[in-house]
């Protein structure tokens, strides 16, 4: 590809850089501010992403590197930034490519950004873009950086097939284990008594399913529809009520993307979002993961889309942002993952993070202004409202008496949310952080709730806070 390619030019600049006596190295802690703890403040200054494209639709020739690519030089434009400021470029990937595993340093190499920042890549599902956030946070708090950009990155349509596993072995043994040194015949005798014959070696398209269970998402999600009585028409009213809202905050929405350059067209705008959504044709849609008779509800319609994307956040430390001309009200007042079994409810996870983030903040649902929650589906969403209510889910998973309380809907995504923007997996957490910032500086709030459900039972609760 083009843009892996270095001019002869650059490869000596990048060379002399290694050779260069006296090397740039900052000091990071020595431009962070602090609190009367000691602790440094980083603060959220800005945040920019992609559109959301639907997989294998307007950007399915764009691999996560270059959507990351795309989302970080983006916001480095946007916030007019001196890439020498960065220290640390952290980013979420699930959809991982294995040439390139360390997505975080590539995107910094494509983007000739200064060669000292290292690239972290972060993978805990889709919890991987909010988790990349807060360990940014952390090394500015920590005073091992005064400025990170953090977020994630994923394409599906670029996702790499795997091979069988025998066949892999067998290739493995034959070009690795000495197979090819025992001649032509005997070599490729033994790797087809490993691999079997060619009817075997078709490739496995990547499953969107819990190892654990064997279980799809939405199986899950139908799961926990059933087990907490929710209803079909609820989803579907939820759902069409996303694409409602989304499609009313379009033009705030756009304000947030950066536009990408893929297959010879620009790129600049959501195409999953639809301004209008038929209810009766909604209603007619078949369940999508569980037969109706097996009480089946979730459909198309309130399931969150294979997407392509990327998102990325400028984080800093308070003195330095200050310096610098760039705005210190919004900070990350706490964060929580947690995991719960994963069989049957899957995706309940943040239900138990959100009471003790709540608690590490000092705060009540009451105090909360904005609520940020991913929507991987209407039944996964609604469950978790649910429960919160429920005192049998306060004394079984939180070990209290009294239920966490109520979140109205009214205050739940003001712009949509994922089922009608999408969810490129890592990308969702800068998205969250970004639009939460967004809100909490355009409406004078004080305090947002963002939450993540993710693989494996796992979910992550973060609540920023605008100081006046």
């Amino acid at each position: 590809p083009e843009r892996a390619q270095h001019t002869i030019m650059d490869r000596l600049h990048r060379i002399k850089g290694h050779l260069d006596p006296n090397p740039v190295c900052k000091a990071a802690s020595s431009a962070s501010s602090t609190t009367a703890s000691g602790k440094n403040v980083c603060v959220i200054v800005d945040g920019a992403r992609t559109p959301f494209s639907k997989s294998f639709g307007s950007m399915m020739r764009e691999d996560a590197i270059a959507l990351g690519a795309a989302a970080v030089g983006g916001l480095v434009n946007k916030t007019k930034l001196d890439p020498n400021h960065v220290d640390q470029l952290i980013m979420g990937n699930v959809v991982m490519n294995s040439n390139a595993p360390n997505l975080a340093r590539e995107i910094v190499i494509d983007l000739k950004l200064p060669t000292h920042i290292p690239g972290t890549t972060v993978s805990i599902a889709c919890l991987s873009g909010l988790e990349a956030i807060y360990q940014g946070i952390c090394q500015i708090e920590h005073g091992d950086a005064s400025t990170v950009i953090a977020g994630g990155s994923d394409s599906l349509s670029s996702g790499q097939m795997s091979l069988p596993a025998n066949l892999t072995l067998a290739l493995g043994k034959y070009s690795m284990g000495g197979g090819n040194k025992k001649g032509l015949y005997a070599g490729l005798s033994e790797l087809f008594s490993i691999a079997g014959g060619p009817s075997k070696w078709a490739p496995k398209a990547p499953a969107i399913a819990e190892r654990s269970t064997g279980r799809t998402m939405g199986y899950h999600a139908d799961l926990m529809a059933e087990i907490n009585s929710i209803s079909r028409q609820d989803q579907d009213a939820f759902a069409i009520n996303s694409h409602k809202k989304a499609t009313e905050a379009r033009q705030l929405i756009r304000q947030e993307i950066v536009a990408v350059r893929s297959d010879g067209k620009v790129v600049d705008d959501d195409d999953l979002i639809r301004s209008k959504v038929n209810p009766d044709k909604v209603a007619k849609l078949k369940p999508a993961f569980r037969k109706e008779k097996d009480h089946g509800t979730v459909n198309a319609a309130s399931s969150s889309a294979l997407t392509d994307g990327a998102s990325a956040v400028l984080l800093m430390s308070e003195r330095k942002a200050a310096a610098l001309g760039y705005p210190t009200d919004v900070i990350c007042k706490a964060y929580v993952k947690t995991a719960v079994e994963p069989f049957p409810q899957l995706l309940l996870a943040p239900a138990v993070a959100i009471p003790r983030c709540l608690s590490k903040a000092g705060l009540t649902l009451d105090d909360i202004d904005i609520f940020e929650i991913h929507e991987a589906f209407s039944a996964q969403v609604l469950a978790t409202l649910k429960v919160l209510e429920s005192k049998d889910f306060a004394q079984k998973f939180l070990g209290q008496d009294e239920p966490v309380g109520k979140i109205p809907l009214s205050k739940v995504n003001l712009r949509g949310g994922s089922i009608a923007i999408g969810h490129p997996f890592a990308a969702t957490g800068g998205r969250l952080v970004t639009t939460a910032a967004n809100l909490l500086r355009r409406t004078k709030k004080r305090y947002a709730l963002l939450s993540v459900c993710a693989a494996g039972g796992i979910g992550g609760v973060m609540i920023l806070e605008r100081r006046s």
